[in-house]
């Protein structure tokens, strides 16, 4: 155990060591704070802040997202896609119980494309990683761009368990844990106008 928390602990420290060197700022947050996150980092006003370059690491629980964890992801990275511009870069990485890129340096604004990932992740992948999150980290390193604002976004999806149906078939069924509506809807509120746009398109 103690051999396991050493290599672990060793693991981490070489990973922040590593995106030290290149500057790689780090963000970790729940999903249900995803939309929040971005009206609090992205501006919706042109300026003349640095190019961004995103590496989002999404958690996976299941080949698939079930519907309410797949709205949120739309509706946030469309949020996002009105918040950045042209020269802006995305990348969608998976880990968990699948892990790999699903999607490498595409245009921030390419809303289609972040909207596909997000429909079929697991698909998405074209190679298999044993570990995600160190994935992310070497893409984001390969993708660097200096003079800009390279950022790794861990997006955690907590409280998400498979099951086995108990029936004659051995199809698994998601069972999604009781969300924070409450939570939801203060931010909705507080977003109306933008979160309306967002949803019609």
């Amino acid at each position: 155990m103690k051999t396991l928390f050493t290599f672990t602990l060793a693991l981490l420290i070489s990973i922040a060591v590593h995106s030290q060197e290149k500057t790689i700022e780090t963000e970790s947050l729940t999903l249900d704070n995803f939309i929040t996150f971005i009206v609090e980092n992205y501006s919706i006003q042109a300026d003349s802040t640095n190019t961004k370059n995103i590496t989002f690491l999404i958690e996976t629980y299941a080949d698939n997202f079930n519907t309410e964890d797949k709205v949120i992801l739309k509706q946030a990275f469309k949020l996002l896609s009105k918040r950045v511009s042209e020269s802006d870069s995305i990348s969608l990485v998976m880990y968990s119980n699948f892990s790999g890129v699903a999607l490498n340096q595409v245009n921030a604004t390419d809303v289609k494309k972040l909207l596909y990932v997000i429909e079929h992740p697991k698909s998405s992948i074209q190679i298999f990683e044993e570990d995600g999150i160190e994935a992310a980290y070497e893409l984001a390193k390969e993708n660097f761009v200096e003079e800009a604002e390279n950022n790794v976004v861990m997006i955690r999806i907590p409280n998400r368990t498979v099951e086995v149906a108990n029936n004659t078939d051995s199809n698994k069924t998601i069972k999604t844990a009781e969300k924070k509506s409450n939570a939801l809807v203060l931010t909705a509120m507080a977003l109306l106008p933008e979160i309306i746009s967002v949803i019609k398109d």
